[in-house]
This record gives C-alpha cells, structure tokens and sequence, in this order.
C-alpha cells in the first residue's frame, strides 16, 4: 500500500511540476521557481491591515487591492493571491516569469508607506542521474555523473551514506561530476544533483578494480603475496609502497573484473581464466522467481533468497542479498548473450534483460624496441604477448607524447618516430577491456654522424692526392737514371768516372 501512495505522489509530481516557496518579505530576496512548476511568494503576514498595496513585475502592474479585497491580477488563470495570509502563488512557469518584483503599499492617506524588491529565477528541474565507471592504469576508479535537464546543476558523492573523504578520492574532491577513486575503495556509490528547484539522486554498487594476490619476481627477487590490480603492472605489498616489477609470473594471475547488468544490452569482458562478477539486480528478496540463460541454456534459477539450481559446476555463485553472479575460472566459452528473466507471482514475465559477455586474454608482457634512422630521428616500436585486441598509449615523462615530439603516428600506435631532439623516459602502454601492462625505458637523442662521415670521407681524398703526386715523382725519378750521356765531357761524372779520364790523359803525353 505504501508503494502504491508513493508511486501516486511521484505521478502527481510529475504532472502538476515541481512546488517551491519563497520569502519575500525582506528587500531584496532572491527566489527560484521550477519552469513548468509553481512558486508560492511570501509578500507580507496579511493584507487585512493595509489599505492599499500593488505588485509590478519589471515595471508592469500584475496586482492590486485593499486589505482583503483583490482589486486586480493580470496573470490570467495562473496567480492567486491570498490576503489572510499575504502569498502569492504563480502555477505552469514559464522562462518569461523570472525578473524584478516589486511590491509598493500605501496608508490611508496614500502616500507610499513601504517598497520591497525580490528577484525570481526560474530553473529547470533535474529530471534523471546516470553513473558511469571505468578502471583506470593503476587500479584506480574514474566514475562519471551525468544529469539530463537541470539549470546550474551541483553534484555530491557519497560512500555507504557518507561524504567521499580524501582518503577515498584520489583527485578533485565530493563536489564535481567526475572523480577518481583509489583503489580499495568498493560500497554503495551515491551521486546527488541539485539545484535551486530540484535534487535527485542515484546509488549503485561498485566494486574495486580487480585486487588479487600473484607471485612475482622484482628486480631479480622472489616476492610472494603482494597485491595486484587487474588493470595494473604494479606488485603492491601491503606494507610498502609500489615497486616497479620486472618479471611476473603470469600464471598464478586471476583477473578479476565487475559489470553492471542491470542495463538491458549492457556490455561485459571477463579476463580469460580469471573472474567476473555480473551485477544482475539490485537484490532478489523482493523478486518471486527468476532465471538466467546462456544463450538458450538455464543455468541458474531461483526465488527470492533460494537458489533453485545452479549448472556451471564448481565456477559459479550468485548471492541474492546483492544480487551478483560471479564466475570463475572463465574460458572462451563462458561468452555469449545472457538473459535475466523475472516472474511475477502469477507466473507472468515481468521483465527480461540481456547482457553480452565477452571473454579477453589478458596482455602479459611488454617490449620495447628503439632503432636510431637518418636525421638523428628515433624509430621505436612496442610489442605485446598475449592479450585480445591490444590498444597502445605512449608518455614521455609522464605526459602524453605530442605532435611536437612525434614525426609520424600518433600515441595510440604501437610503431612511433620520434623528432630529434626527444629524449627522457618514455613509456608504453597496452590494454584491453581486461588488462593494463606499461614498461618504460629511459631513451637519448640519437647521435649525429654526418660530420664523422664527411671527415673520413676528406682523409680518403687527401690520401688519395698524396698517393698519385709519390706516384709521378717516383715514376719521373726512374725515367731521369735511365737516360744515357752523349759525351762524355758534357757529364758530370762520380768519382770513379773521373779516374778514367785522368788515365787517358797520361798516355797521350
């Protein structure tokens, strides 16, 4: 019965507008009406003991009359004012009945005793809440608020009914539409929006970013139960900070990843060999019977708090308080269409939703390969093992790579040029719906070798000119000592030459 008055007031809320109230009866107030809704404006206590009193509205008289007598109201069918408590009520409005009111009333004698002014602005209300969730690198929760309708709306986050705290946000704070959870924190997740006229509100479960605990091996030693985080590379003790790990022993991973259901077509992954957890519904308490099909197989049937039968054999568990289906050690074939239907009392189906649910090998290990081109440019490429339908981002120094220090491709592929002057640490990373790995190495600008090439390229010519000019000179040199004399006084002759000219000329005596 409660329900039934509840659903009747909400209908009638949404027919007759949104109803807001106002107290004009200082100078100067300030009042908000929802377009389309009713404002109610405390004007005075009562009008039984003013001889004469009148309301413009941007300079336009709208009202007028005597003590409890209403002389006057241009607001054809949609104001009524009402002396014996001084308010004025304006139903369906319009954008056109925001600006300056003025309300002037006179004594007996008609001289002007009082002047008040107030301003109304009309708003649209809120009408719905979305709430979207996406895991981020580290483990961490970016959850989105979004509202349709509303004029200057205003957001705030609650956990478990209480206000997000900086030990639960990573950044910003509880008054934005976006935040960035950090990693341990799951609950009931509440957004409120809000303006001057309307607030509404919605609430969903979350769960953190897939937290299990692995084996690996950092920087050569041995750890045993660290944390890891579905989306992260990170070992994480529990009792240090994170340390960057270089292998990992991917064989004792189990991803675990959350989606939430409830949405008829939503779309789900599931990391193959790990775990998903389907929020189907709210809780099935209140819910007589249901079943859930594969594809066009039962596999879980139930009423309310009792499960009636549960096929995916030792994998699979559904907790009716908070109406999750979890399922583990997924394979390839745990994906396909699933289909939630629910039964009232009667046997009638009152509601059937379907979800997909796709099944991602996760990315395992990541390389980097870098190869120094022409120009000093760099060319580097990021290859992955393992891992569906891998997406690639790169960062130098923490921040995404620009078209300044990119030559080709963009930071979304795996096979990058860089410009000559880049250097610093860059980093890769590769994901899917399931997955995150990055890896990072510390890169220099490659080394110009031009003016190397060009001096080795000058020594050879410059060996080459001295070896031709030794040539020729050795060359005319054997040419010079084979010439023979034609006579022998024109010579000049060695010393034993000069002994047989001395000979000949004894002998002539």
């Amino acid at each position: 019965m409660e329900a039934v008055v509840g659903l009747l007031l909400m209908l009638l809320g949404v027919s007759h507008g949104v109803e807001t109230y106002c107290d004009g009866r200082q100078d100067g107030a300030q009042c908000y009406g929802a377009l389309g809704g009713t404002v109610v404006l405390q004007l005075m206590d009562s009008a039984s003991e003013i001889t004469k009193y009148t309301l413009t509205f941007n300079k336009i008289r709208i009202l007028s009359g005597r003590m409890n007598n209403v002389s006057e109201s241009l607001i054809a069918n949609r104001s009524f004012f009402t002396p014996s408590n001084g308010t004025f009520r304006i139903n369906n409005l319009s954008r056109n009945d925001g600006g300056e009111y003025t309300l002037e009333t006179f004594d007996s004698r008609g001289q002007r005793s009082e002047q008040r002014t107030l301003q109304l602005f009309i708003q649209a209300p809120v009408s719905s809440v979305r709430l979207v969730s996406e895991c981020l690198s580290q483990g961490e929760m970016r959850v989105s608020c979004s509202s349709e309708g509303g004029d200057s709306p205003q957001y705030s986050w609650t956990l478990d009914g209480h206000a997000l705290t900086d030990a639960e946000l990573l950044s910003g704070n509880h008054e934005p539409n976006n935040i960035i959870l950090k990693q341990h924190v799951s609950g009931r997740l509440g957004c409120s929006v809000r303006t001057q006229v309307s607030r509404v509100s919605k609430e969903e479960n979350i769960i953190n970013c897939g937290f299990i605990f692995i084996n690996c091996t950092s920087n050569g030693k041995h750890i045993s139960q660290w944390v890891f985080a579905a989306t992260n590379t990170l070992c994480i003790e529990p009792t240090t900070a994170p340390t960057t790990v270089t292998e990992m022993d991917l064989s004792t991973v189990g991803v675990d990843t959350y989606c939430d259901g409830r949405q008829d077509g939503a779309q789900c992954y599931g990391a193959l060999g790990g775990t998903v957890v389907l929020q189907l519904m709210d809780s099935a308490s209140e819910i007589y019977r249901y079943q859930l099909k594969i594809n066009t197989t039962v596999i879980l049937r139930g009423k309310q708090n009792t499960i009636v039968s549960d096929l995916i054999e030792n994998r699979s568990f559904f907790t009716p308080s908070n109406g999750t289906f979890r399922i583990n050690n997924l394979s390839r074939n745990d994906s396909g269409e699933y289909t939630l239907d629910i039964f009232d009392f009667r046997g009638q189906r009152s509601e059937q939703r379907t979800l997909q649910l796709f099944i991602q090998a996760p990315v395992s290990a990541i390389q980097l390969v870098s190869e120094c081109l022409s120009q000093r440019m760099m060319r580097v490429s990021c290859s992955s093992e393992g891992g569906d339908s891998p997406q690639y981002s790169w960062t130098l120094d923490g921040h995404t790579l620009t078209d300044a220090e990119l030559l080709c491709g963009n930071h979304e592929t795996n096979n990058i040029i860089l410009k000559q002057h880049v250097s610093g640490r860059l980093g890769c990373s590769v994901r899917n719906h399931v997955s995150s790995v990055s890896k990072q190495e510390t890169i220099s600008t490659c080394k110009d070798h031009s003016l190397l090439i060009c001096g080795l390229q000058f020594a050879v010519a410059v060996l080459a000119v001295i070896g031709i000019v030794v040539f020729f000179h050795l060359k005319k040199k054997k040419n010079m000592r084979a010439e023979v004399p034609a006579s022998p006084r024109a010579m000049e002759y060695s010393e034993n030459s000069f002994s047989v000219v001395e000979m000949r000329s004894t002998s002539d005596q």
